[in-house]
């Protein structure tokens, strides 16, 4: 078994098998900008809907052993500093009990690695990736891009 528990980590075969939360907006794009490989995931946020959320479900994770997230992540374009996203992910369907790791955004500059460490505490769950962003004066939207997506046991 692959060290990483989740599939299509790099976004090069499209969206699947990762589902796209009802209310939020994601799309696969071939882009230069790829972290790695030529596709990344986007996840869309607006004034009227500043929440994304993507997930997989992974299953036969070992409980008795921590798990280390590492994924590559940043905006589109550079939003003003009154403005910032929360890129966070986490296990289940609880965010806070099932919390691995988040941080802010707010510059275009580049990728940013988001890592964190969790013992998983049932072998089948769903890892979700959530962008939330907060919006004022004349930036209406953000597109948090999301990369190689690694859930490890090893």
């Amino acid at each position: 078994m692959s060290c990483n528990a989740v599939s299509n980590f790099g976004f090069e075969a499209g969206l699947a098998p990762w589902t796209v939360a009802p209310g939020s907006v994601a799309n696969v794009l071939t882009d230069p900008i790829a972290y790695s490989g030529v596709s990344l995931l986007d996840i869309t946020t607006t004034v009227s809907n500043p929440t994304g959320t993507v997930s997989q479900p992974l299953t036969g994770l070992d409980t008795s052993k921590p798990y280390n997230l590492l994924l590559w992540m940043r905006l589109r374009d550079r939003i003003s500093s009154v403005n910032s996203c929360t890129v966070s992910a986490h296990l289940g369907d609880d965010a806070e009990a099932g919390a691995i790791a988040s941080d802010f955004i707010w510059d275009a500059a580049g990728w940013m690695l988001l890592n964190g460490t969790i013992t998983p505490t049932v072998a089948d769950t769903t890892l979700n990736l959530v962008g939330l962003c907060s919006f004022s004066g004349e930036v209406t939207e953000a597109h948090v891009l999301w990369d190689e997506v690694t859930f490890s046991d090893c």
